[in-house]
């Protein structure tokens, strides 16, 4: 039977002591032993563990992690961001990866990325030259294959912050990936765009590693690694620019990933709750950050890092703390870039029927009004069938994600709103179309939902989630157009039977 370390030191502990005939103890008075340094608990559950990860990093943290409606998350300590804007989250640019990226300004000498480059070093761990003769390389495909390398040399070998940190990076099949994504779970998003797309970025990963010379990273790396690296970066990489000489001789645009700050969800843009910022705590500005932390600040005396800041105030302790990856993103590029759709994407848009010379584009104001007017879209509706509304106007009006249009006058002629109903008509049956084109209907899909079935990365239920989103977006859509035509001919009767009355009556 093995005996716990602890179990054994009790025991050791509570023995009585051999006693020296002069009655002290054989190892000698308590007073007189060297004392130990007492040991420090050991983190029994994830979030004592994520604090204690926060520490040793130097993070200045106001938030926890936890689980909520959008997973694993960030949550916070306590209320925040009610009188003034107020700190989240601050991570040292000199524990970030701050990696040039993109085709090298052919005038830029990247002075200052390869300094960012050096305090990272001073900090963690060298990297390897092979490494930096990559990301300083003028070829954005040398950059791209740099930082990824850059990553995996990081969670290998690159001192105790990022070492620790990669056990929190999610593992290959928990990462919802193109890259990573079996045929059958790409084949699972019924969506031939997002299928190709797959394709193409395996290829060239899998021609990027089949050239990739050896001994760059410790250890071996195969092909998975590789797709694994990239697909952290594309994910949870934030896009900036450094230099003094914007334009000139110092001008570099880079990567950086900054450890927690990629921890916080992305949300429709009216749920957000932080601002992610790379600057400086005094408020010194992007580049000002950079040569601070090249020269030695720290993160108290006004030290360069990576932020996240409150958007509004958060009520109390436990509240989620959200971002926006990309504000007008629609659900096919964050499925691609992400692996991941939101319920309900005010940015999705679906085609209507156009030709050179015609449009069954539909009339803002009046469609509104409609929707308004019916109940389709009130106080009571949930918020997810707002924004599938939102985007359904949008894709009817032709409106682009973000835009802010003024409503044109809800009040139809007879002939306008004739050819309303045609065009809501055409609308309607042109996405019934692509409705009945999927090879599974949206009733079968939210049983296999339900039924909670495995698959062999995160990506098998993230396409089951998308496919399953346009086809509610898809059937709200059609549903309205209908609620539209409706609404058109009872608008139409009413003005009749008012012209058939006397006058006077009407």
């Amino acid at each position: 039977v093995r005996t716990s370390a602890r179990a054994m030191a009790t025991a050791s502990t509570s023995r009585a002591a051999p006693h020296t005939a002069s009655g002290t103890s054989r190892a000698g008075s308590r007073a007189s032993r060297p004392r130990c340094p007492p040991r420090r608990a050991l983190a029994t559950t994830e979030p004592e563990a994520f604090n204690e990860f926060i520490k040793s990093a130097s993070i200045r943290s106001r938030v926890e992690l936890g689980y909520g409606d959008n997973g694993r998350g960030l949550f916070t300590t306590g209320p925040a961001g009610w009188k003034e804007i107020e700190l989240l989250l601050e991570v040292p640019l000199d524990v970030c990866i701050v990696a040039p990226v993109g085709d090298g300004d052919a005038v830029s000498e990247d002075i200052t990325a390869r300094k960012i480059v050096e305090s990272w070093e001073r900090r963690n761990a060298t990297v390897p030259e092979g490494i930096k003769t990559m990301m300083f390389s003028k070829s954005g495909e040398d950059r791209e294959l740099g930082v990824a390398l850059w990553l995996l040399f990081a969670v290998r070998e690159g001192g105790k912050v990022w070492e620790a940190y990669g056990k929190w990076l999610p593992k290959k099949r928990e990462l919802p990936s193109l890259l990573l994504a079996t045929s059958d779970e790409l084949a699972m998003t019924q969506n031939e765009a997002i299928v190709r797309q797959a394709a193409f970025l395996k290829a060239e990963v899998r021609r990027i590693f089949d050239g990739l010379a050896p001994g760059l990273v410790p250890g071996s790396v195969t092909f998975e690694d590789l797709c694994w690296a990239f697909a952290i970066v594309k994910s949870r990489a934030i896009a900036a620019e450094v230099g003094a000489n914007p334009g000139g001789n110092d001008d570099t645009a880079v990567a950086v990933l900054a450890p927690c700050v990629d921890m916080a969800n992305h949300v429709d843009a009216s749920k957000v709750t932080a601002l992610k910022k790379i600057g400086a705590s005094d408020g010194g500005g992007l580049r000002g950050a950079y040569w601070r932390v090249i020269t030695g600040g720290n993160i108290e005396g006004g030290g360069g890092s990576c932020c996240l800041e409150t958007n509004r105030p958060l009520a109390a302790k436990g509240e989620e703390i959200t971002i926006s990856y990309v504000p007008a993103a629609d659900n096919l590029e964050l499925m691609m870039s992400y692996g991941f759709a939101l319920r309900g994407n005010r940015n999705d848009r679906i085609n209507i029927p156009m030709t050179d010379t015609t449009s069954s584009r539909l009339r803002l104001g009046a469609l509104r009004y409609a929707l308004e007017d019916v109940g389709l879209m009130s106080a009571a509706t949930k918020e997810e069938d707002i924004r599938r509304l939102i985007a359904i106007v949008g894709s009817a009006c032709i409106i682009p994600p973000g835009a802010n249009i003024v409503d044109d006058d809800w009040e139809l002629s007879a002939e306008d709103a004739e050819r309303q109903v045609g065009n809501a008509q055409t609308i309607a049956e042109a996405w019934e179309d692509e409705l009945d084109a999927f090879p599974t209907t949206l009733e079968a899909d939210e049983e296999l939902l339900e039924s909670n079935a495995k698959y062999d990365t995160a990506f098998g239920r993230a396409a089951l989630l998308f496919r399953i989103e346009r086809k509610r977006l898809l059937t709200a859509g059609i549903d309205a157009m209908y609620e539209y035509i409706n609404w058109l001919y009872a608008d139409s009767e009413e003005e009749e039977s008012s012209d058939s009355l006397p006058a006077g009556m009407a």
